[in-house]
């Protein structure tokens, strides 16, 4: 009878032995700060869809690195607006063959969601940004792309220039309500993968807006709600992408 306490021990170690091992998850440092991060970038982005950066402001995205999510490599100098939960994940540093025929850094924002027409804009700027020029070197593969201009902190007001197929329809947003107050036939989209020149202007009256050249808008108006704030951009159709080789922001004289 004194053997069985022995017996029994002997099995139990011999199960243990044989029993599959289980190996607990330990959470990494580095991926927990990089989600905080990530989280603190949406939550900014729902708040502000502004950084309040000054003028002059130019940036041609060769000091940041390959992958790069902008909104937090910078956070001091872009936001994301859109409608896809405040996403930072579409809008990130590339390598390209850039205006020059040499390969260079750029940034891509690409449109996150299904179906098309929504918001999801690269933004720089601040509420005061007044009476500037903005000059971006782009390329587009999407025949419906955005641009806006002088959008307050909150997403309140702006203008919303929207590219589509051989025309240039001029909006003035207030929250969600989109007005329509110009519209243009132009040559073209440019979607076709080649860079071009926009260069939008923002003054006391109005706004201008031209591509290569060729007025997309140019609108006359005293509203002063609409007489400041910052610049964004996008491409419209899911996975479509905008990408920037530069762009810069001066003070008009």
């Amino acid at each position: 009878m004194k053997r069985y306490p022995a017996l029994l021990a002997g099995l139990f170690l011999l199960l243990a032995a044989c029993a599959p091992l289980v190996e607990v998850a330990v959470p990494n440092p580095v991926e927990v700060a990089v989600d905080q991060a990530v989280d603190q970038a949406v939550d900014q982005a729902l708040t502000s869809v502004l950084p309040q950066n000054e003028l002059p402001f130019s940036d041609d995205f060769e000091s940041y690195q390959l992958g790069a999510l902008l909104p937090l490599a910078a956070p001091d100098y872009y936001r994301v607006w859109g409608d896809c939960e405040g996403r930072t994940d579409y809008a990130f540093v590339v390598e390209t063959v850039g205006p020059a025929g040499k390969t260079e850094k750029a940034a891509a924002v690409e449109y996150p969601c299904g179906g098309g027409g929504g918001l999801h804009a690269l933004t720089t700027g601040a509420d005061d940004w007044a009476n500037y020029r903005a000059e971006v070197s782009f390329k587009v593969g999407d025949d419906q792309w955005w641009v806006y201009l002088n959008i307050n902190s909150q997403g309140a007001h702006a203008y919303v220039l929207e590219v589509y197929g051989k025309q240039a329809t001029l909006y003035k947003q207030i929250g969600k309500e989109r007005t329509v107050v110009s519209k243009r036939d132009i040559s073209g989209p440019r979607f076709d993968n080649d860079w071009h020149t926009l260069i939008a202007e923002s003054r006391p009256g109005g706004i201008k807006v031209t591509v290569d050249g060729e007025v997309f808008a140019d609108y006359a108006d005293d509203d002063p709600a609409f007489a400041a704030g910052g610049f964004g951009i996008q491409a419209s159709r899911y996975k479509r992408r905008m990408t920037i080789s530069r762009w810069s922001f001066t003070p008009l004289q």
